[in-house]
């Protein structure tokens, strides 16, 4: 199935003026045509295609059908236009797509109707998104049916080509997650699934249509933001029991990191493959590292979050990787004793995913990014998750990626009290925002 992301959404004369009112008509006619051809081509080349013919207007939800097909499509096709470029629901469809593209290597295809890559990248769907639109199509600057016929050939041609690479995972980490947080969310009652429904701003109509309503919550709550996703999960929780109270609340303690931020780790550790990257995150709190990690993989059981020692101006390079290199080596079984070149080719022969999470406070940068290169080297294939101050000289690296830019100090607020909250939902002791943990 192709999944086609668009907006259709109009604005009015009064917002737009008589000009741009009847250039966006001109606009939406254009987009128009381009789906239907889009359509029928694809059918005639035998694909099922899912595009949402309703007219969505700012701040309209996303209903649970979307929510399903984003996670079922095989590939997806991303019209931007004008109107796109600030369509907040159409941001979030792209969010989803561009996480399973990383995770999952979904082929995604983004095409500029009469924007330039420089638009998108600084618009709000670029910045939130970050979808990659240096391999885009480009339609011609006619606006006419025969240039949209052009437009949707070109795509569908580009689709033919490359389908018989395409995957469906539906046992991947993401799906897995929905899956457990959906069998959670069965011993709640129908009247918490409703609110919860109405928090997330889903389609009540079709949500009570679903046959599986509490599939259709949690993955919303995959995509939704933190404050929503607390409401949530404080309406449910006390009707659960125990043991599913405390399996919903570490599903979605990850999800105070946005999905932009998790696919900057996720990509860290498929851009290469046999080799890992480094990614830094402004904080000092190494519960936000791991959950970034967990966040990440999506909770995938097979990966593993390491704490390593702290980086301290007084420790020499070869202390810290020594110390590191002991704590790895017993995360992965190997002994002592293996030489650091068995090491590596082991690893290069069965690369896993390996999250190490590493708190800096080193008074020269350069020591930071000597031990991150150095286990890198030793473990190919780790990620290096670094956490240090935003002003640390070392984030100017090429080695070592931002995975927050910026991560300001009232976010990481935000989340440590996100943290720090949702910790006690399931029955623990409550997490300090100033607090270690």
């Amino acid at each position: 199935m192709v999944f086609l992301s668009h907006t259709s959404r109009r604005r009015t004369a009064e917002e737009l003026g008589p000009a741009g009112f009847k250039a966006q008509g001109i606009r939406k006619d254009y987009l128009t045509e381009i789906l239907e051809n889009l359509e029928e081509l694809l059918h005639s080349a035998g694909f099922s295609v899912w595009w949402d013919r309703r007219d969505l207007r700012p701040g309209d939800s996303i209903d649970p059908t979307i929510y399903r097909a984003l996670n079922g499509c095989q590939a997806a096709v991303v019209l931007i236009d004008a109107d796109a470029l600030d369509a907040g629901y159409m941001r979030r469809e792209v969010n989803i797509l561009t996480f399973r593209h990383v995770e999952h290597d979904l082929h995604v295809v983004p095409v500029l109707l009469q924007v330039d890559a420089e638009q998108v990248r600084d618009s709000a769907l670029g910045r939130e998104t970050g979808i990659d639109v240096q391999l885009a199509l480009h339609a011609s600057k006619k606006r006419n049916k025969r240039a949209a016929r052009e437009t949707a050939e070109r795509i569908a041609q580009h689709l033919v080509a490359e389908s018989a690479a395409w995957q469906l995972d539906i046992y991947s980490p993401e799906n897995r997650w929905i899956d457990d947080v959906a069998l959670c969310l069965e011993h709640a009652s129908r009247k918490a699934l409703r609110r919860a429904a109405e928090t997330l701003d889903l389609d009540l109509v079709a949500w009570e249509r679903s046959s599986e309503p509490g599939w259709e919550i949690a993955a919303a709550l995959w995509s939704a933001e933190r404050h929503v996703v607390y409401d949530v999960i404080e309406d449910v929780a006390y009707q659960l029991p125990a043991e599913l109270r405390d399996r919903i609340v570490e599903h979605a303690l990850p999800l105070w990191a946005h999905l932009r931020a998790a696919r900057t780790v996720r990509s860290a550790s498929v851009e290469v493959p046999g080799t890992g990257r480094a990614v830094s995150l402004a904080t000092r709190f190494l519960w936000l590292g791991e959950l970034l990690a967990r966040r990440a993989s999506a909770g995938n059981r097979k990966a593993r979050v390491v704490r390593l020692v702290d980086v301290h101006g007084e420790s020499t390079i070869q202390d810290l990787v020594g110390q590191s290199d002991a704590t790895l080596r017993r995360e992965l079984n190997f002994p002592v004793e293996t030489p650091p070149e068995e090491v590596t080719a082991a690893l290069r022969r069965r690369p896993g995913q390996l999250y190490a999470v590493l708190r800096s406070d080193t008074v020269n940068p350069a020591t930071t990014v000597a031990v991150t290169r150095e286990l890198q080297n030793r473990f190919p294939g780790i990620v290096m998750i670094v956490l240090n101050h935003a002003g640390s000289a070392a984030w100017m690296t090429s080695s070592i990626t931002p995975a927050f830019d910026p991560f300001p100090r009232e976010d990481e607020r935000a989340a440590r009290k996100f943290v720090g909250d949702m910790s006690e939902l399931s029955g623990g002791k409550k997490i300090e925002v100033d607090s270690e943990e």
